[in-house]
């Protein structure tokens, strides 16, 4: 699943288009897909998420998905051209699951934007509620953010 340059969720069928993976790790731009979510209230339009590895083309049964915020995977660095899904969750029974595909290293996981996501996803999967304020230095369109930095 992915998004159209409009905003539009397009599925691709199975055994079609490219298969899942991802280029060269680097910074990349995140874009909110739902600023009314509680996770992503507060947080900036489009922000710099810090080095990570931009996963692409990924494949699943979930027909339920509710994209929160997706990434342009460039072709310049081996992606599929698409705006790829970077932050979702699928009602899962009366639960639900919050899942990002963001922080495959452990420097990727610094990234002040992946701390707040993960933070406030975890707090809004178990309660259904967010009180986890936005921190001052979350990252901007321009610039990436590392905690401790």
């Amino acid at each position: 699943m992915t998004l159209d340059k409009a905003g539009k969720t397009v599925r691709t069928a199975k055994g079609k288009g490219p298969g899942a993976g991802h280029g060269p790790q680097h910074p990349f731009s995140v874009v909110v897909r739902d600023r009314r979510h509680p996770v992503m209230a507060g947080i900036p339009a489009e922000w710099m998420h810090f080095r990570d590895e931009l996963y692409h083309g990924q494949r699943g049964p979930a027909l339920n998905m509710h994209i929160l915020a997706t990434a342009f995977s460039a072709k310049a660095k081996r992606g599929t051209g698409a705006h790829e899904p970077m932050v979702w969750w699928i009602p899962y029974g009366k639960g639900k699951v919050f899942t990002t595909v963001m922080g495959h290293a452990d420097y990727s996981m610094k990234c002040v934007g992946f701390q707040t996501i993960v933070s406030r996803g975890a707090e809004w999967s178990a309660t259904g509620k967010v009180t986890l304020a936005v921190p001052k230095t979350f990252p901007s369109a321009e610039k990436t953010s590392v905690a401790g930095e």
